[in-house]
């Protein structure tokens, strides 16, 4: 039984180092790591980023923003 525990647990772990693999593969893609270079020098792109990466309900609030919306829709294709 306690195998069975484990397992399930390393099973959450490797979702999470999933996750962790293809955000490093996306950083290696020129274009993402040109739309990322552009949201951080700009301060309500990073802040917006910033937000929608800790809370992806919170990109319904950009929307209606087009410079956020472009740019979430840009880095959506790389996902």
């Amino acid at each position: 039984r306690r195998a069975v525990r484990g397992h399930g647990m390393g099973g959450g772990i490797g979702g999470m180092g999933d996750a962790m693999g293809k955000a490093q593969e996306m950083m290696k893609n020129p274009k993402v790591m040109e739309l990322m270079a552009k949201a951080q020098s700009n301060p309500k792109m990073a802040k917006a980023m910033q937000e929608v990466m800790s809370n992806p309900a919170a990109a319904a609030k950009y929307q209606n923003d087009p410079e956020i919306r472009d740019l979430m829709a840009e880095l959506q294709k790389y996902m």
